[in-house]
């Protein structure tokens, strides 16, 4: 009878850290999609700035991408706005603005230079929202704005 408890805890316990563990994976998973946006039959998603190539006069360039993926007969309307982060109690270097309109699955490249603001490196990302536009001339809302992730580059 001992034995069998024994042996019955641990497939239970098994169960539970194969659980656990599957339950951890899907947390990742979403995780991965946490900045992807949808209405109105279009995902928009800024993507973490990614560096690009550095000019003959040394200046890097970064590629504020930007991922669509629209419903036929369907085209996002996107506005971009580019920082650079601060720790409090500074607020966050606004560096520029963009305008988008995309139609279909495309990745946006939106290439600009590094900003100088700071000794040591810039912390760079992006935010965006959007509304949607059918071809009969339906118009969604504005969505909120969504975030990218940050990414440090040195000058």
């Amino acid at each position: 009878l001992v034995k069998g408890v024994a042996m019955t805890l641990t497939k239970n316990v098994r169960r539970i850290a194969a659980g656990t563990l599957a339950a951890a994976a899907l947390g990742v998973a979403a995780a991965t999609n946490a900045h992807a946006h949808t209405t109105s039959g279009c995902t928009v998603e800024p993507l973490t700035p990614v560096y690009s190539y550095t000019q003959s006069n040394g200046v890097k360039v970064l590629n504020y991408r930007i991922s669509v993926n629209c419903q036929s007969g369907r085209t996002a309307y996107i506005t971009q706005e580019r920082y650079e982060e601060d720790g409090w109690p500074n607020p966050d270097d606004h560096v520029g603005t963009s305008t988008f309109s995309a139609r279909g699955v495309t990745t946006l490249d939106n290439y600009r230079t590094l900003v100088d603001t700071e000794s040591g490196q810039e912390e760079m990302y992006q935010q965006i929202r959007f509304y949607v536009r059918s071809d009969n001339g339906v118009t969604s809302g504005w969505t909120g704005w969504h975030k990218s992730g940050v990414r440090s580059f040195y000058n």
